[in-house]
């Protein structure tokens, strides 16, 4: 068994190597790492990709401030609780090694169970600080990302509301213009007009409330119509023309494939676009018209003419009919688009119809139902009729200027001038992209600058407390109570030399003899040389101090030369100084106390005391003199005329968190000096015999932090020539604890007022 005491320091020594590893190593790094995290985050990372497949930059306070903030601290956790796993193997490696052991499986030793309370003390130290120290700069983060999305938020929503009504006044669903389509379009795809990127979600929300950033840099407005012009159908992908929302639709149906195409193609050129212009719309003098011919499949069956999105929005019908017959397909295919109308709202139906029938020859309407009727084909004029639209009879399929003017008519713009030209499609055109990403570089700078100006929050925090340059009320109160807890009011109280300062006319010294070039006042602090009577007499020779005015004293304190005190030469009852006190003609004599401190020279079994501090007990009251005798017990004059009396001082106790200075005409100015405000109690002033005092101002109750008041008073009964001495004391109090200022000042007849503090 090895040496116990050696064990006990080989203990204590890694309980301090491993403290100190864990605050000197592990906390640093548990710092840094936090900053890294942040920097990797939003100081060097790139900017962030469009989610969900939208090609346009989000917005970074609303989409990938909070996705970054995770990051950042999910990172940094990660870093510091991998961390906080080097003190322990730190501890396993330094236990190992003092044991010897060669083996992982060796055992750590009675020492790894005093040490390891040790190391869980220091990581919980080093948790506490690091939380305390990253704790701010999350909150200010978290604050500040907050306040930036309380103020998007209404942003966002003022621009969508416009968005909203500017849709439901000015925009409507309309159909894709191309045939093999027809689907309805209810918001369509802008095509970025440098890169080609397909934005689907051109609206007020998490890319940007009034303007979109694509992902190459080009602003594209969310609010109004694209500025480019460059749109596409959602469902088709193909770029369709400016205004083809506005454009009133007349839908081809019935008739062979080829019938139907022929009427379209006909239309079409006498229209003036070309007869297989894609899209089919032909531009009108206020709106362009669409000639829509669906595929030659679209009416097989009644499911596909339900699909067909474009009889929702239709303003009119040219029905083909090439056989009137009852089981024909052509008759089957209006039977079923007028199965499909029936089913519609009656505000979608369109308002007007065109049966064309080109068995019958060109003419007036009534001649075309006559001929229709009499090849049977009155059933199925009655049933267009039963849809509640305009009908009109049209014979004749080669007549293209007829049908033209039929289209027109079915469009509703048979009165204005004939539309004329193709409106094509419009082709992107590619214009210079912009750096992107820079929204995200100024949000991540604003978060990084909050970090780190979060970081150094609780630093100056704590310098401004402990410089005491905040109110006592900010921080709900906190600057305050620290300054109370730092610097308490009962820790500013200390004892002050009232003789420290003196003049000619304070204090009186008197004595029973001075020897020549040794006067009484050079026992005064400052005051070279010593009082001696050496020459006396007699015995019993004294020193008198004559302060004027009873003051509250608490110790008297008086040294001898070293030197002139004589040995005790077999005399344990020689004993130089004794002190006596006076308030009038009261005699007090301190008590023996055992905070009494004596100063004692000489190397031998009973060295000769040379100075004393004799405490003055609260009991005592005010005293007005002091004498200091020099005979003792069994002295003699030959004894005392060696006794060289070096410094007196005589002490009061007073505070510092008050600053008293006394000024002219009975003025006196009060100074807080602490860092919270304080309850005010102005005493009477201590005056010598004959001397009067009242207030000329109630003081004030109570007195700010780091302010001054100044208190009068009105002094009657001072002589005109010399000067009195005046004791002021003024008591602080707060929560419970009262302490007392003193001050000292010489006031002559004309108020003028020397300050002894």
């Amino acid at each position: 068994m090895g040496n116990p005491v050696v064990a006990l320091l080989q203990a204590a020594l890694l309980s301090v190597t491993v403290a100190g590893y864990s605050l000197a190593v592990t906390l640093p790094r548990m710092l840094a790492a936090g900053a890294r995290g942040v920097w990797r985050v939003f100081g060097a990372a790139p900017a962030a990709r469009a989610p969900g497949g939208e090609p346009a930059r989000p917005v970074y306070a609303v989409v990938t401030a909070p996705r970054d903030l995770a990051s950042a601290w999910r990172e940094t956790l990660a870093e510091q609780s991998r961390l906080l796993e080097e003190p322990e193997r730190f501890l396993i490696g330094r236990l190992r090694r003092a044991n010897g052991a060669t083996d992982r499986r060796d055992g750590l030793g009675p020492a790894g169970v005093v040490l390891y309370p040790v190391l869980v003390a220091s990581l919980v130290v080093v948790i506490l600080v690091t939380a305390a120290l990253c704790l701010v700069p999350v909150l200010s983060a978290l604050l500040v990302w907050g306040l930036g999305c309380a103020v998007w938020v209404p942003w966002w929503a003022l621009w969508a509301t416009v968005a909203r009504v500017e849709q439901a006044l000015f925009r409507r669903p309309a159909p894709c213009p191309y045939p093999d389509c027809g689907r309805t379009v209810r918001r369509p795809v802008v095509l970025c007009p440098s890169c080609g990127a397909r934005h689907r979600r051109l609206l007020p929300g998490r890319h940007g409330a009034l303007v979109h950033r694509c992902r190459c840099g080009a602003r594209l407005p969310a609010v109004g119509r694209p500025r480019h012009g460059t749109v596409c159908c959602p469902s088709c992908s193909r770029a369709v023309p400016a205004g083809y929302d506005r454009a009133r639709v007349v839908v081809v149906a019935g008739g062979a494939d080829g019938v139907r195409e022929a009427v379209h193609r006909r239309v079409l050129t006498a229209l003036g676009a070309p007869d297989d212009a894609q899209p089919p719309l032909v531009r009108g003098t206020d709106r362009p018209l669409l000639l829509f011919a669906p595929p030659h499949d679209a009416y097989d069956s009644q499911e596909a003419v339900g699909r067909l999105d474009v009889l929702r929005h239709a303003d009119g019908l040219l029905l083909v009919v090439g056989d009137p017959a009852v089981h024909h397909a052509d008759v089957r295919a209006v039977q079923r688009v007028l199965n499909a109308l029936a089913a519609l709202p009656a505000r979608r139906r369109p308002r007007r119809a065109a049966l064309l029938y080109p068995s019958a020859p060109p003419g007036e309407d009534s001649a075309v139902r006559r001929r229709l009727a009499q090849d049977g084909g009155g059933h199925l004029l009655r049933a267009v009729e039963a849809s509640g639209a305009r009908v009109r009879c049209v014979g004749g399929a080669d007549d293209a200027a007829g049908l033209a003017g039929t289209v027109r008519w079915l469009a509703g713009a048979d009165r204005g001038p004939a539309p004329d030209g193709h409106l094509t499609a419009p082709v992107p055109a590619r214009e210079p992209g912009r750096p992107a990403g820079w929204r995200h570089r100024l949000g991540r700078g604003v978060l990084l600058s909050v970090h780190a100006g979060g970081a150094l929050v609780l630093p100056m925090l704590l310098v401004a407390l402990e410089a005491r340059v905040l109110p006592p009320h900010a921080l709900f109160g906190a600057a305050g109570a620290y300054d109370a807890w730092r610097h308490p009011l009962t820790a500013t109280v200390h004892q002050v030399d009232i003789l420290a300062t003196t003049t000619r006319d304070w204090p009186r010294l008197m004595a029973s003899h001075s020897a020549p070039g040794h006067p009484p006042s050079s026992v005064l602090p400052g005051h070279d040389g010593y009082w001696s009577v050496e020459g006396a007499p007699g015995p019993d020779n004294w020193l008198r101090i004559d302060l004027g005015l009873p003051l509250p004293l608490s110790e008297v304190s008086y040294d001898f030369v070293p030197d002139s005190v004589p040995a005790p030469h077999g005399s344990l009852l020689w004993s130089p100084g004794s002190l006596t006190a006076q308030r009038g003609s009261r005699v007090y004599h301190p008590p023996v106390s055992p905070e009494e401190r004596t100063r004692r020279v000489g190397d031998g079994f009973f060295p000769e005391a040379y100075g004393w501090d004799v405490p003055i007990p609260d009991s005592a009251g005010p005293l007005d003199a002091l004498r200091i005798g020099l005979g003792g017990f069994a002295t003699d004059t030959a004894y005392e005329e060696q006794l060289r009396l070096r410094e007196v001082h005589v002490r009061w106790t007073t505070s510092d968190a008050l600053r008293l200075h006394p000024e002219d005409r009975g003025r006196l100015r009060v100074e807080n000096t602490t860092g919270r405000d304080l309850a005010l109690d102005v005493q009477p002033l201590t005056l010598p015999e004959g001397v009067r005092a009242g207030l000329v101002d109630p003081p004030p109750r109570v007195l700010p932090a780091r302010s001054s008041t100044v208190i009068r008073w009105r002094l009657t009964g001072v002589p005109s020539t010399g000067r009195v001495p005046v004791a002021y004391a003024v008591a602080a109090s707060e929560d419970g604890h009262t302490v007392t200022a003193r001050c000292l000042g010489l006031v002559d007849g004309a108020g003028r007022t020397q300050s002894l503090c």
